[in-house]
């Protein structure tokens, strides 16, 4: 059961033991109905009682009994009694929250529609795309890491995905991790911080990670916390004693990852990195043939508007199929009989040449938000909550998060080391200041537009 579920089921629980009339109307008013669920584990319903008064009405026999029977009665399944003070709840909850991500992290749900049937093979990625199916039909892993590397937008993702697809459908019986580097330091820094009562959190952690045939990690350059390194290292070290395979993708070479120890850096380059690189005009276009498969007859698109994107886009898949997806949806809003050059052209006219974003970096996008607000890099990593130190945080936040795809750990370093926790915060707030407030949205537009021009 969800942990969102407990405060509705233990009120159906304690609305059927004030009917059973076991307990008078002032002593359930004064201490039963004050009883929380915290959680059902192995068969356990832990009971927080508030005061020492409530255990020792609750801890009887019969009373016991009465509570067991009513939430078998409601779970339909057979559970037993444990009370335990707010006290010692408030010790657990770093652990049960911790649980609850860590199991999430754990339940990889891979995109469907990134398989290697629908990854558009051409000499800009094609060794890639051999490392990563061999990987998945060969007995003995030959090559053992192997790292994909290569600018954001060329597929690394997509392939690592579809080991996971291809995995699911030809042996579901192997044990698959997938994640991104910055989900998985997360998880490793609370672990860190929880305190389990039945253990050590990251050994519990640790665990888990290394009972898998397959290790997927995406953008390795940000597993940037020296703790979190550390356990990374003895995980990654008992993985290659079992022979699971790793698989990892980073943008840049093994040897020019400055930020990672170098006893991982050089496990990495033992095995095979291959680069992915900008695809070249025919795998553009057939990529872009691909995503129209289908829809031709609803979608006409001149053959030379093909050759227009592929050229001017190839820097970049995803702004590849993105700019494809500007051009349908203004045909939907200006219904022509043809999707042509000069339409094209026309729609397209304003948009960035991926080669002059690939330079973006997280210290250009501080830079431009400082100068937009007028401000220094030391107001910004500072502590003042004057609204216009937080709005430009949240734009810088929002903006490295969007355009650069960093970690909550890297972006926080930028950001006077403030912990993941907070900056995952202020990002979901950026979020919906954007859908809410329009001068907000308004300055993000503004930052994206000067980054674009430099």
């Amino acid at each position: 059961m969800e942990p969102h579920a407990y405060p509705d089921l233990w009120q159906r629980t304690l609305s059927l033991i004030q009917k059973s009339h076991y307990y008078d109307k002032e002593t359930f008013d004064s201490w039963i109905s004050k009883t929380e669920l915290f959680k059902i584990e192995n068969g356990k319903a832990y009971i927080i009682y508030p005061t020492m008064i409530t255990l020792n009405i609750l801890n009887t026999r019969e009373g016991i009994q009465l509570i067991q029977s009513t939430l078998q009665e409601i779970l339909n399944e057979s559970v037993s009694v444990q009370f335990i003070s707010k006290q010692d709840a408030k010790k657990l909850i770093p652990e049960v929250q911790l649980q609850t991500r860590t199991a999430n992290l754990m339940k990889t749900d891979f995109n469907e529609d990134y398989t290697f049937e629908n990854f558009i093979e051409g000499n800009s990625n094609a060794e890639a795309y051999a490392a990563c199916l061999s990987c998945c039909t060969q007995k003995n892993h030959l090559f053992n890491p192997i790292m994909i590397y290569g600018n954001s937008g060329l597929g690394k993702t997509h392939l690592l995905h579809a080991i996971g697809n291809y995995l699911k459908k030809e042996k579901p019986e192997t044990k698959v991790f997938y994640s991104y580097s910055g989900d998985l330091v997360s998880i490793l820094l609370d672990a860190m911080k929880a305190r389990s009562v039945h253990g050590n959190a990251v050994e519990l952690v640790k665990s888990q990670l290394v009972e898998n045939d397959y290790f997927l990690i995406d953008d390795i350059q940000n597993l940037q916390s020296s703790s979190s390194q550390e356990v990374f290292f003895t995980v990654y070290n008992e993985l290659i004693r079992r022979n699971a395979q790793i698989v990892i993708t980073s943008d840049t070479h093994p040897s020019e990852l400055k930020n990672l120890p170098n006893r991982l850096v050089s496990r990495f380059s033992s095995g095979l990195a291959v680069n992915i690189v900008k695809p070249e005009f025919d795998t553009s276009k057939a990529i872009l043939k691909k995503k129209l498969e289908g829809n031709e007859e609803a979608c006409l698109i001149d053959e030379d508007v093909l050759d227009y994107l592929a050229n001017k886009f190839s820097n970049d898949v995803r702004n590849l199929e993105g700019s494809l997806n500007k051009l349908i949806f203004n045909a939907t809003l200006e219904n022509p009989e043809i999707i042509d050059l000069d339409f094209a052209q026309r729609i397209l006219m304003k948009e960035p040449i991926v080669s002059e974003r690939s330079e973006l970096t997280i210290k250009k996008i501080k830079k431009a938000v400082t100068r937009f607000y007028g401000l220094t890099y030391s107001d910004i990593e500072g502590k003042s909550r004057q609204k216009k130190l937080m709005n430009a945080r949240q734009v810088f936040i929002y903006l490295s998060r969007e355009l650069l795809h960093k970690a909550y750990v890297s972006i926080g370093q930028e950001l006077g080391n403030r912990d993941h926790t907070t900056i995952s915060s202020s990002y979901e707030r950026a979020q919906m200041l954007i859908k809410t407030d329009p001068n907000f949205k308004t300055a993000v537009e503004k930052i994206k537009t000067l980054l674009e021009k430099n």
